[in-house]
This record gives C-alpha cells, structure tokens and sequence, in this order.
C-alpha cells in the first residue's frame, strides 16, 4: 500500500503543480489523483473520466466505475471529441500505462513480439497514438519497474516519442524519471530505485548519484487521497493477481455498504 500511496500522492502533486485544466484518468489510482488534486490545490480541475465525460462533479469517492465522477451519473459535457480536442491542443494532461515504454517515449498497447505476428495480443493503440505527438502532459503511471514493460525499443510503435520540449514523465516504483533530450532522468527516486533500475536497463536510466529520495508521501496529499479514495480501490493497481482479486472484493464490500449520495449510482 506504500507504493500505491506515494504514487498516487504524487501524481497528485504533480497535477497541482502543473497547474492543469483538464486531467484525463484512466484507472482508480489516476482518478483519486485527480480527486486529492483538486482537494489540495486545484479545485477547478475539470476530469475527463475515461475519455468520456468533462467537468464532472465527483462525489467523494472512487466508485469501481466511473458512475462516481459524473453528476446525476450522466456526462455533464460532451464524449470522447472533446478530450482528445483538448489533447490535440496540448491543453490536457493524461496518465497511462501503455505494455511497453521505450528509451526515445515511444509506447506500445497493440502486442508483444514482431509487427504482425505478436506472441501476445493486446487490446490495441487506444489513445496512444493521440498522446504521443501531443503537447500535452502526459505520465506513465507502473506499479512495477520492469525489463518487460520499459524497454529500449517498443515492439509496436502505438504512441511516437513526442516533439522537442514536450513534458514526459514516468512514475514507477523506483521514483519519477523525466524524458529529457538525452534520455529519462531521475527526478527522485525511492530507496529500492537503484536496484530497480539496474534490473530493468533497457530505458537507458543512468544515476548521477545524489538523487533525492522520497520514503513516504506527503501527509496533505495522503490525506486527500485517502478522502477520494476510502475504499482504497488504487491499491489494486499495485498488486499482484491474487492480491488484487481480494482487494476487488473488499473494496466492493466497502462500496456497497457505504452510503449513496443523491443520484448516483441508481
């Protein structure tokens, strides 16, 4: 649960800092990002659930759908368009988790092995290919920091590495690294990132030595977090499968008892 928190808290931070309008999430850890983000610093946050709905009005709670995050449970706005408009403007910021991430930012959801003939089939491009040349914001949020997800060439180009000065970062378990001209660097790292990266070369990570360290999150984002997301739903997202099946069926125990706010959810 320590790695959910701390990247989640950080992405949060992140998302304030950057000052955004429209954040797009795409799993429970990005959306109680975005919920703790406007908590703390960013309350005119619009979300973009799923690549669905803009400036949802959320309920205080990451709902194992997305009916949590939309007013009524209708969108409040308009579909997908209106997103990847915004993306396209470099006006929005996105987290995902593509199966592969390169050295140059290039990132792979289409297959595992040659063009056209992948050993593992995968659900495809989605939005990738929208990300990439954009302008926009975009993190890569893994709950491992491994050789099979972060490798030195992507086997399917879904998403190109993106333009000169284009914000790219990276959230693992081994800290947060940024896309720079030469390469992803270290921004911070936890205590296990020197290992982490040494297993796992094909990004190209090269330590300067010195990095700060992060061991905890920060209390005021913890806090805002845990206020978004009481049924701790993001902790899924970062572990294995076994575990994860438990926490699915915790947290839809939490869920259920809890009570609804008007409208919401039937």
């Amino acid at each position: 649960m320590l790695i959910a928190d701390l990247l989640t808290c950080e992405l949060a931070r992140e998302i304030v800092e950057a000052r955004l309008r429209v954040f797009a999430v795409t799993s429970p850890a990005t959306v109680a990002a975005a919920l703790a983000a406007r908590a703390v610093g960013a309350p005119r946050l619009a979300i973009a659930a799923g690549f669905t709905a803009l400036d949802a009005d959320p309920v205080p709670a990451v709902s194992l759908g997305e009916a949590g995050l939309l007013a009524g449970g209708v969108a409040v706005r308009d579909w997908a368009p209106d997103t990847f408009g915004l993306l396209a403007r470099g006006l929005v910021g996105v987290a995902a988790s593509p199966a592969q991430l390169d050295a140059r930012g290039a990132a792979n959801l289409s297959g595992i092995g040659p063009l056209g003939r992948p050993k593992i089939a995968l659900p495809g491009a989605q939005g990738l290919p929208d990300n990439g040349p954009s302008r926009s914001r975009v993190w890569y949020l893994y709950a491992t920091h491994s050789a099979r997800t972060l490798v030195e060439r992507v086997d399917i180009v879904c998403g190109p590495p993106p333009p000169p000065g284009s914000v790219r970062r990276l959230l693992t378990p081994a800290g947060c690294f940024e896309l720079t001209t030469s390469g992803w660097r270290a921004r911070w790292l936890t205590p296990a990132g020197p290992e982490l990266i040494a297993a796992a070369p094909g990004l190209g990570i090269v330590l300067a030595g010195g990095e700060p360290l992060r061991q905890q999150p920060d209390e005021r984002y913890l806090a805002a977090v845990r206020g978004a997301d009481p049924n701790e739903v993001r902790a899924i997202e970062f572990a294995d499968a076994e575990e994860a099946g438990l926490l699915w069926e915790l947290a839809a125990e939490r869920e259920q008892a809890a009570p609804r706010a008007p409208g919401v959810g039937g």
